[in-house]
């Protein structure tokens, strides 16, 4: 019984006041008062105030009394109004509790009223059964003390519920007593509210007597259901459907609903949970309940045989729409794959058959064999997890490898469930591909090659001259074509994480039928996931359990889906075309199964036909060698070898190759040991390419030659072929740009701009590797033509260098990498003939130096470097911390035979500059461990001198003609 949350209580009778009492002191006051002023005054006008004293007390009693009559007036009208709402209240809350006990136990009028007869099978509390209409306790209770007898009139009716359901649970047995007519027609009543809770597939009518000949035509007639209902006359003898309630197989029905009618109460059988006695055709009695109290009077709801028969009709008709007609053997809940009955394997010759005929169950007539191609020719699979999907797919899948051969059709299996239910498949030499959520990459690229799939199938069609992958003509051919079924589980899953591969899915459903390439997609809820499109196409549609009514019309276009036991996983309905849905039990196939499938196929995988093509290639490999680019489709030989190119939407490699004359220059992106150097290795052996190792000097002197060559339209001295194009390649550049100044940087910029604007026209290209573009760099995405993408640290580094997130990669192995939008793997260096690497000249400078002028910051310690250069002879003059001397003034030298050097740090060439400028014009200038300030100080030039690699012994050298150049310390590196 319901109970109501906010409790109600009685309203509280105002208690009468008592009546107002003689004001005596009221009186007398005034009597003293007068008294006493007419003792004091001797006025006897005084006395008149003696007057007023009674006059004030009857007024005051008279204004009491009215007071006390009005507020007894307004207790009352709160108190009647109280009394008024909560017999309002009460009332609302008793209609509520009738409204929501006949929503869940619905009268037989009201079910017989329904066109629809049984069309809205309900879940909840099936074998809850009404007997009649009569007085139930409510369990309303009132709050507060029963102050009369009109509070214990209100309690006694709110706590009882009249015209309420008089609800019994059928499953404990219902016994009913009186006349025939009678007890026959509430027992129909019965019999109609159990077979309109439950569908056929829920209950079923095991036993009833001779004279109920209309409940034959209920489709509540099948056998291995959970609940069963049983019908007894005593004293007359029963006929069931199946069996006696006597020898009822308890080991398929759970719960027997008896009802058992007699003229006499100890004509009954023990064992009656509720017996009724029925007086009369609007009186009956409740004798025995657990629920209601004997003695309880209530009127009979009594269905006569012709309404009965219109009820059974209707249900009747509404279960054939569903597809629960029983029309033969009973199905059972549990079918091996071993049980089925299998025709004799056909032609196992190459070509497309022209079905894909398979068993997949048990029906209510026999076996049922559903064929792919002339009932599909694609199919969807809707049920709700635990109904047993992928014990479906996989028996369809193992009944058709059972029955072709690999030349006739392949399987690719999609799951989308981490792939362990289809492993057992990947045995079967049929299947050409197993994918699973677990390598997103590996998925992505073998379902992109799907269109390719689409585009091969139609070119040998038409080759052939062929409409279809069955016609003769195909199958004789060179390149005979299977059947291709592409079986998705979890396909909302796999479409969530490929959105674009909904409109590829549509294309092979449009085309499918007649390119031999056919879809069984299964997912939880079809409705809104597998779109209009692609629905529209799959007229093969199987519906196991699922969770609403909505789901079911979605899938087979009705609602019994949605009515199927929880209980029987495997129980579905399946939809071809435009019959009516078949009941069927899916027959699990185990490892064994699978085995025997694939036995089945080895004599036709011998001789010829052993090779399965397969629609897709491998992943790359993460190493490729020679031997990999033996056959492979190399479009422009004539350009620089990279390695190899993957393309799953045309089902082959490629070798990559970069032409610099047609592409234009290269830039390289590479995180840490992504193949860079060695993609330079590689480019090097070429006798086009000249490598240019990261290194703060040699770069700077190969951009430097480059725009010299820019400005003479010539070809680098040293050039064995002038005529063909030229190929700087430039390693790590970020990081050389890192350990050049500002200024050098700026000015290595500039010429690397003007190399890659105008080198083109000079026959002059630029390789460029950087692991990261920061700063001035970043332009290099914009100036170069061809970006190689290797393996970057994150994501965003990989779309600042123009690849997208999308193709970003963490676990790409050395040498992996994006191409032109493909994946590509570099080719290893040690598999290429063994070509001298051809580098850049070492830096020019000219040979160890004997100058006459030194700028240095260590003049002690150059002074020695240079004297013991000489062997001792050279003649040192230190000018740090000399006076000034004047242009004019000669510099004395006392020891003879070397050569005179003066040296001194910036401050002090700035003190001797009348000696600087003597000796200039005659004298090589050397800047040993100078900054560019003190060269610029000390030279008076603005020109930027080559930068200098620290620890190499490298000066600059500025000569009388007034040309800078590094060279180096006869003395070795400057400490």
């Amino acid at each position: 019984m319901i109970l109501t949350d906010e409790p109600l209580s009685l309203p509280i009778r105002a208690v009468p006041p008592p009546p107002a009492a003689f004001p005596l002191l009221v009186t007398l006051a005034p009597l003293v008062a007068a008294a006493a002023i007419w003792f004091v005054t001797g006025s006897a006008f005084a006395l008149i105030f003696a007057v007023l004293s009674p006059v004030i007390a009857v007024a005051s009693m008279c204004d009491t009394r009215r007071s006390q009559r009005k507020r007894g007036a307004a207790e009352r009208a709160t108190y009647d109004e109280g009394i008024r709402v909560l017999r309002s209240s009460v009332t609302e809350r008793h209609d509520l509790l009738r409204r929501t006990l006949r929503t869940r136990t619905p009268s037989v009028k009201t079910i017989l009223a329904e066109p629809t007869g049984a069309g809205r099978w309900r879940d909840t509390a099936p074998t809850v059964i009404t007997l009649g209409l009569g007085c139930v306790r409510s369990d309303l209770r009132i709050a507060g003390p029963a102050e009369s007898a009109e509070h214990r009139e209100l309690r006694l009716w709110a706590g009882t519920l009249t015209d309420a359901p008089i609800a019994v649970d059928a499953r404990a047995g219902v016994g009913i007593v009186g006349p025939e007519a009678l007890t026959r027609a509430l027992a129909r009543g019965i019999v109609v509210q159990l077979c309109f809770a439950s569908p056929p597939t829920d209950v079923a009518i095991r036993s009833v007597p001779e004279s109920w000949a209309w409940s034959a035509g209920l489709p509540h007639t099948l056998s291995g259901r959970c609940e069963a209902i049983v019908v007894r006359e005593c004293g007359r003898p029963s006929v069931g459907a199946v069996q006696s309630p006597a020898r009822l197989d308890h080991r398929e029905t759970s719960t027997t609903m008896t009802i058992t009618t007699a003229e006499r109460l100890e004509d009954l059988p023990p064992g009656c949970g509720t017996v009724v006695r029925v007086d009369g055709p609007h009186r009956a009695t409740v004798l025995a309940s657990a629920v209601h109290a004997g003695g309880l009077e209530f009127q009979p709801e009594l269905v006569s045989a012709e309404e009965a028969a219109r009820f059974a009709a209707e249900a009747r008709q509404q279960a054939r729409g569903a597809g629960l007609l029983a029309s033969g053997p009973s199905l059972p809940r549990s079918l091996a794959f071993s049980e089925l009955t299998f025709p004799a394997a056909g032609d196992a010759s190459g070509g497309a058959p022209a079905g894909l005929s398979c068993v997949l169950g048990r029906g209510e007539s026999g076996d049922v064999h559903v064929d792919l191609v002339r009932a599909g020719p694609h199919a969807v699979i809707g049920g709700t997890t635990g109904s047993g999907k992928s014990e479906l797919l996989i028996t369809w899948v193992t009944s058709i490898a059972g029955a072709y051969s690999p030349a006739q059709v392949t399987f690719l299996l999609v799951d989308f469930k981490g792939g362990v239910a289809f492993r057992p498949l990947s045995a079967l030499p049929h299947c050409v591909g197993l994918i699973t959520d677990l390598d997103a990459e590996a998925a992505a690229r073998t379902l992109a090659s799907l269109s390719a799939e689409l585009r091969y199938r139609e070119r040998i069609l038409r080759a052939a001259q062929a409409t279809d992958v069955a016609d003769p003509r195909v199958a004789s051919g060179p390149t005979p074509l299977p059947r291709l079924v592409i079986v998705v589980d979890e396909f909302a899953t796999m479409i969530n994480v490929f959105p674009q591969l909904h409109a590829l899915f549509v294309d092979v459903a449009a085309r499918g039928r007649s390119l031999g390439m056919h879809l069984i997609l299964c997912t939880q809820r079809p409705a809104g996931v597998v779109r209009d499109a692609l629905l529209a196409n799959c007229s093969l549609r199987v519906s196991l359990r699922v969770n609403n009514a909505a789901d079911s019309q979605a899938v087979i276009g009705t609602d019994a889906a949605a009515q199927l036991s929880a209980e029987i996983p495997g129980r579905c309905l399946i939809a071809a075309a435009s019959e009516e849905p078949r009941l069927c039990q899916v027959a699990t196939a185990e490892e064994v199964d699978i085995r025997a499938a694939s036995d089945r196929a080895e004599p036709a995988m011998t001789g010829s036909s052993s090779h399965v093509r397969r629609p897709w290639l491998d992943p790359l490999p993460p190493l490729v060698t020679g031997s990999d680019l033996a056959g492979i489709d190399d479009e422009n030989g004539d350009g620089l070898l990279l390695g190899l190119l993957d393309e799953p939407e045309r089902q082959r490699y490629r070798v990559a190759r970069w032409n610099p004359a047609t592409d234009g220059h290269l830039l390289v992106v590479g995180g840490a040991r992504s193949g860079k150097s060695t993609l330079l290795q590689s480019l090097a052996t070429d006798t086009r390419c000249t490598l240019i190792p990261a290194d703060v000097e040699g770069t700077w002197d190969a951009l430097a030659r480059a725009c010299r060559r820019l400005e003479s339209v010539g070809p680098v001295v040293g050039d064995p072929v002038p005529a063909q194009p030229r190929v700087l390649l430039l390693d790590d550049l970020d990081a050389v740009c890192a350990r050049w100044d500002p200024e050098h940087r700026m000015d290595a910029l500039d010429m690397l701009t003007t190399l890659l604007r105008d080198g083109p026209a000079a026959q002059l290209f630029v390789v460029v590797c950087v692991q990261r573009l920061v700063g001035a760099l970043q332009h290099l995405t914009a100036t170069c033509e061809n970006v190689l993408i290797l393996r970057v640290p994150n994501a965003a580094e990989h779309q600042a260098a123009g690849g997208t997130a999308a193709q970003f990669d963490a676990t790409l192995p050395p040498g992996g990498g994006r191409w032109r939008g493909l994946r590509v793997q570099l080719l290893c260096p040690d598999v290429r003939a063994a070509v001298p690497t051809r580098q850049a000249p070492p830096a020019a400078g000219p040979e160890p130096l004997h100058p006459l002028l030194v700028v240095t910051r260590a003049s002690a310690g150059a002074a020695a470097r240079w004297r013991s250069a000489g062997g001792g002879n050279n003649q040192i003059v230190d000018l740090t911390g000399k006076p000034v001397l004047s242009g004019g003034e000669r510099l004395e030298v006392t020891a003879g035979g070397g050569a005179v050097i003066v040296l001194g740090d910036a401050e002090a060439w700035q003190t001797q500059w009348a000696v600087l400028a003597a000796l200039r014009t005659r004298a090589t200038l050397v800047f040993e461990g100078s900054s560019l300030a003190d060269f610029r100080v000390v030279s008076r030039r603005r020109e930027l001198p080559p930068p200098l690699a620290p620890g190499r012994g490298h000066v600059w050298a500025l000569h009388p003609d007034g040309t800078v150049t590094r060279a180096s310390l006869p003395g070795g590196p400057v400490v």
